[in-house]
């Protein structure tokens, strides 16, 4: 695919770096520019500079928010509506007709925000650095079942090429994961490497860190991390740069332009219009509405947009200058219940394996009265499946045992083994009593409580003992390994990024809970937990792995529908409801923001819908 020739521009830049490049402290601005910059054409219209985007971080953790704001330019991106990959600081690429060696042209001139050339230099750096078998991450770049290697061709040429035929890489390379592979800059980092640098391991020591690697992950984290936003001093190739570092103490965040950012806008202005970004940091939910509905946040929808708080917002509208749009949700549902099916009981793995128990519990599920407490009438029931919007959408699979009915819900426990007591209970078959524990975090979804708290006594009247375990997210995901837990939640990725995001169809990674072990023998990784998988989730890793590997789109569409075929028959976890649209709060005066958006993590919203062309309009 390449990219169009951008036409000839006058370059204009924000006032606020005039004066310095009239003392000379910055070039001009056609001399920051790349030769061919990325020309974005603005959603409603060209805009103007200044003015402060505020925003908030729930607590000092969050760095999900500023993925989906500041991270997002990789090699390549989606376009707004999610249905093609389109360049940004690779111009170019080519793919080979056996889908193993994929080329790409960075744009000619591109520069760090400190003005340092950002070359394929940097990226060779990032792909040696996240092969490290001692350091702990690498993504595509690390995964053992398609090896990578890259050759570079020139300062603005290189290749990925893999071992085996690639089928998704671009959609890894256009997601919010696509950020690693440009983050790590090797003039920088380079000192905290011992290859580079051989006094490193000492260097760190006396820097308080036990060995390099943790003193790399301090200065040089990679994507989206939150450590990576504590360092100002780390070059980054995005619109706006750190000037107040999120640290754990942080009570704000500040990010101020980046004047070697490298996209124009359709009459030549060099982008951001916005100068600068301000992130309140607070653990209260409560403090975040407050501030929105004062007027004093101007665009926002994570942790604030809520059920709950939807006829807050929209009876605060006037008095708080701002208005209300849409998103539509990817997500599949609004909570998953994971049975562990690799559970190190025995006793409960047997049961919990039984698609007879998992079926009996989704029949004595009353969703319309989840429905319409929790969610005030909005969504359906609806299993863990592919959305309506998808075009994997099967209608038999999303509405499969979400019917209420307490008699079928019987008849398959019952089948499943139990044992109904005299107190009218169900016991294991040997007369054991059956206590099912479910894992929550209260403080991550607030509606997940509510919803737990009527499913326990809806489970309690159809003979399941329910009890709900409220813990910390690190506790949360330490049990996973160890494999002494019954149950957990999540909310329901993958309704319309399904192949990106297989968890619930199949077990193919760590957020595949219900079979954390199959998925690391899938993965190749954690030797001494993994488990070999049951036949039909063999089929199902059989076939991911031909997916990846086919060039072919209309190919790798026919193989998830097997996938997803697969996932139907065996029924692996348990959905409530189809989320209702959700909705963002904008400024009347914040400009060039679509009306309606899709709410994705792999399409990390708002930064698809490029908030560096948004803006602040005259009163």
């Amino acid at each position: 695919m390449l990219a169009a020739a951008a036409p000839a521009l006058a370059q204009q830049q924000s006032p606020v770096l005039d004066a310095l490049v009239e003392s000379g402290e910055l070039p001009p601005v056609a001399e920051r520019l790349p030769a061919n910059p990325l020309v974005v054409t603005p959603v409603e219209g060209v805009g103007t500079y200044g003015g402060t985007w505020r925003s908030a971080l729930r607590g000092g953790l969050d760095n999900a928010w500023i993925a989906r704001t500041v991270a997002y330019d990789g090699l390549v991106r989606y376009d707004r509506e999610w249905k093609q990959i389109i360049p940004n600081l690779a111009e170019s690429w080519e793919v080979s007709a056996d889908a193993k060696t994929y080329t790409f042209k960075l744009r000619e001139g591109l520069k760090w925000n400190n003005g340092k050339p950002f070359t394929t230099a940097d990226i060779a750096f990032a792909v040696e650095l996240l092969k490290e078998p001692s350091y702990s991450v690498g993504g595509f770049v690390k995964n053992p079942n398609n090896p990578v290697d890259i050759e570079v061709v020139d300062d603005t040429t290189f290749k990925f090429v893999f071992e085996k035929p690639n089928g998704v890489i671009m959609d890894e390379l256009a997601s919010v994961n696509g950020f690693s592979i440009v983050s790590l800059n090797k003039e920088y980092c380079s000192q905290f490497y011992p290859k580079y640098n051989p006094d490193a391991a000492e260097q760190a020591k006396a820097a308080g860190f036990e060995t390099w690697e943790l003193w790399m992950t301090d200065r040089c984290s990679w994507a989206t991390e939150t450590i990576r936003w504590a360092n100002p001093e780390l070059p980054m190739m995005n619109a706006w740069k750190v000037k107040e570092p999120l640290t754990g103490s942080a009570t704000r965040v500040t990010f101020e332009r980046n004047p070697y950012y490298w996209k124009v806008d359709t009459e030549g202005n060099q982008l951001p219009y916005i100068d600068n970004l301000e992130m309140r940091v607070s653990d209260s939910v409560e403090e975040l509405t407050l501030l929105a509905l004062n007027g004093e946040i101007d665009f926002q929808d994570r942790h604030i947009a809520t059920v709950a708080n939807q006829p807050l917002f929209y009876d605060g509208q006037e008095a708080g200058d701002y208005r209300m749009g849409e998103e539509i949700q990817s997500s599949s549902n609004t909570m998953v219940i994971q049975f562990n099916l690799n559970h190190v009981d025995p006793k409960r793995r047997e049961l919990f394996q039984n698609k007879d128990f998992r079926i009996g519990i989704s029949h004595a599920i009353d969703r319309a009265e989840i429905i319409d407490v929790v969610f005030t009438g909005q969504g359906e029931p609806f299993q863990v499946a592919p959305r309506p919007e998808s075009p994997f959408y099967n209608e038999e699979y999303a509405k499969q045992y979400t019917e209420f009915d307490p008699a079928l819900a019987a008849q398959h426990l019952e089948a499943a083994g139990l044992i109904k007591g005299g107190d009218g209970m169900y016991t294991f078959a040997d007369g054991s009593p059956l206590v099912i524990t479910i894992d929550t975090i209260a403080s991550l979804r607030p509606e997940w409580p509510d919803m737990l708290e009527l499913i326990q006594l809806q489970l309690q009247a159809a003979g399941i003992k329910l009890e709900i375990n409220n813990i910390d997210r690190t506790l949360y995901y330490e049990k996973r390994p160890l494999g002494d837990y019954d149950a957990q939640v999540w909310g329901g990725d993958g309704g319309l990024d399904v192949v990106q995001e297989p968890r619930y169809y199949m077990a193919s990674g760590d957020e595949s809970v219900w079979a954390y072990r199959w998925a690391q023998w899938f993965n190749g990784s954690r030797p001494e937990i993994a488990e070999e998988p049951a036949e039909w989730a063999k089929q199902q890793m059989d076939l991911y792995n031909q997916l990846r590997g086919e060039g072919d789109p209309d190919k790798r569409t026919e193989l998830m529908k097997q996938i997803l075929t697969l996932g139907q028959e065996n029924f692996p976890v348990i959905g409530v409801s189809l989320p209702g649209n959700t909705y963002y709060i904008a400024k009347n005066n914040m400009r060039n923001i679509p009306p309606t958006l899709f709410q994705a993590y792999l399409f990390p919203t708002p930064a698809p819908y490029d908030p560096f062309q948004w803006y602040f309009a005259a009163e």
